[in-house]
């Protein structure tokens, strides 16, 4: 029996460049004034934030909303984080000009896969495991039992949680960057809105269904499926002769100075993972560097 789908209509795939900037987020400063403008921009702009991780180069959001919002949402979070940057560091930011897409979501299984994917990255970049990054929603998932165990050890509202109704106008102000009325049920800790208040994680839980079905999503490898439409920008762009004399360089330290004739195909998928880690190279340039066809490339990375 042929399994089918059910379109998903209104979500899309926010992701920026991460080959175009050096470091958006620098400390845990930035890293908390950046969840604080995602807060205000997604209610700005009325976007139902699903997923989303802030990484040190680049960043990515699962959201429903329309498409004009949705970009509406990201070109305001550019901005924003620009004069972010130019108040703190007093540089003269170019992110309106940082490359960003804005992906369709084709169906319930793609949006279930890319919300795992997105969660993941922080354990992909060997940062944190994804479960305790602070820095996006997969804190969030599937963890009340533990949010309800916070509340009872340290309180209904848990240990230096406040709520914003309980501050002055001005302190608002102060912490969250913007004179837009914010709604004063939300919690904010340690300067930082807590991301439970605009993401929504009863709607994921309920699209995942189970425990088990959230983990049998985190543990598939769909990373060449979510980064094809991204193809163009995993590249660093070196050039092939750069390439090959990185070849050269990682088969003294890995592979005793072999020739890349001498390398059996299972070496030379390992020589192309080993560059794609380190330089994000196009699956195109890493079959033309290891010399194996795109397709063993795309079956085996």
């Amino acid at each position: 029996m042929e399994m089918t789908t059910t379109p998903a209509k209104g979500y899309y795939h926010i992701c920026s460049d991460g080959n175009c900037a050096d470091v958006l987020f620098k400390n845990e400063d930035d890293f908390k004034a950046a969840m604080n403008r995602v807060a205000v921009c997604a209610l700005r702009f009325n976007v139902l934030i699903l997923a989303f991780v802030l990484m040190d180069n680049h960043f990515h959001f699962v959201i429903l909303a329309t498409e004009d919002n949705c970009i509406r949402f990201i070109n305001e979070f550019k901005r924003l984080t620009g004069k972010y940057v130019a108040d703190t560091y007093g540089e003269v930011s170019s992110l309106l000009r940082l490359p960003v897409k804005v992906i369709p979501v084709a169906d319930d299984e793609y949006l279930k896969t890319l919300i795992a994917y997105v969660i993941k990255n922080p354990t992909k970049a060997r940062l944190d495991m994804f479960y305790n990054y602070p820095w996006g929603s997969g804190c969030l998932l599937f963890r009340r039992s533990l949010r309800e165990k916070d509340q009872a050890e340290n309180g209904s509202e848990g240990r230096n949680v406040r709520r914003l109704g309980d501050l002055g106008v001005k302190e608002v102000r102060a912490i969250c960057r913007t004179r837009a009325s914010l709604p004063r049920g939300w919690l904010i800790k340690d300067g930082m809105i807590l991301p439970e208040n605009y993401v929504a994680v009863d709607e994921v839980e309920r699209l995942f269904r189970t425990t088990r079905a959230y983990m049998h999503f985190l543990s598939r490898n769909a990373d060449a499926e979510m980064e094809k439409p991204l193809e163009e920008w995993n590249a660093i762009n070196l050039s092939d002769t750069e390439l090959r004399a990185e070849r050269r360089r990682l088969s003294r330290q890995h592979f005793g100075g072999k020739f890349l004739q001498e390398m059996s195909v299972p070496e030379r998928l390992k020589m192309a993972r080993l560059l794609r880690n380190k330089y994000l190279c196009s699956r195109k340039q890493l079959a033309r560097i290891v010399q194996l066809s795109y397709e063993a490339i795309c079956h085996n990375l």
